[in-house]
């Protein structure tokens, strides 16, 4: 009798073993769990390493692209978000997982996913039908819509490049982001609002900023980040300057705050 229950045992822990196996395969082509988007709401998580997808090294073929409908929001806009990959040959099976997050971490639920995707929580990932590459592409897509849209919006993207072989070993993750940003003055004919003059641009040690009406100035990353640089006009002076000597040389966006309330963004590069 002790003999036949080790026996059944070894049978039923065997059977469960393989269970769990299967189910983890399956429970990953239908859609990665929330948190996994490489982003900072998900404290930079992947699909890669652990117990998840590893052990592959990418290409360098690869591309993705995370597109948007529009060049930047106003509250209320229902915006397309578009995520395309080409794999570059290197895959023929590949998901994703994707979150909206503002500057500061807070995560933006999309309202609706097109076919081939589903929400996971707050993310966005893959379901099981839509996982297989045609012509080395496939893409996602879904929308977000705000009453009231923060400064900017990034979204991440986590995507995950496998060997098809049903296990975890042999694939590796890639991640990307994109920011867009909010423009209270967009479709405003540009003709009716006051010039906005940044100089120099190119600079070196300093940005100026002119306007009727200019009350302040912020400078953000190129992801959206604020950088904790700002500088406040005087009563009836329209010049602002900030000074960004101390700062690594490259891309930023500065934004240009009124006193009616509007906000305009220009693009300034560091040299």
């Amino acid at each position: 009798m002790f003999n036949v229950t080790r026996a059944v045992m070894k049978k039923y822990i065997l059977f469960m073993v393989f269970f769990g196996a299967t189910t983890y395969s399956y429970t990953n082509s239908g859609g990665a769990p929330a948190g996994y988007s490489g982003s900072p709401a998900s404290s930079g998580q992947t699909c890669s390493g652990g117990y998840c997808h590893g052990g592959g090294t990418a290409s360098g073929l690869e591309l993705i692209d995370i597109s948007f409908s529009q060049d930047s929001v106003i509250n209320g806009d229902n915006l397309t978000v578009s995520i395309n990959v080409n794999t570059g040959g290197s895959s023929n099976k590949v998901g994703f997982s994707s979150s909206v997050e503002d500057e500061n971490g807070n995560t933006y639920t999309p309202i609706s996913v097109a076919t081939g995707s589903q929400l996971s929580g707050d993310y966005v990932t893959h379901n099981s039908s839509s996982t297989s590459v045609s012509n080395d592409s496939i893409n996602w897509s879904f929308n977000i819509q705000e009453a009231n849209y923060p400064d900017s919006l990034t979204v991440y993207a986590a995507v995950n490049f496998t060997n098809s072989d049903g296990g975890k070993s042999g694939d590796y993750t890639i991640k990307t982001q994109k920011t867009l940003y909010k423009n209270l003055v967009f479709n405003v004919d540009e003709s009716t609002l006051n010039a906005l003059v940044i100089g120099p641009n190119p600079a070196h040690d300093f940005i100026k900023a002119s306007s009727i009406g200019l009350t302040e100035i912020r400078l953000y990353s190129t992801t959206g980040r604020f950088l904790g640089l700002e500088a406040y006009g005087m009563s009836n002076v329209d010049d602002i300057q900030i000074d960004v000597s101390q700062l690594a040389r490259g891309n930023y966006i500065l934004h240009a705050l009124f006193e009616d309330g509007s906000i305009r963004y220009k693009h300034v590069v560091l040299n």
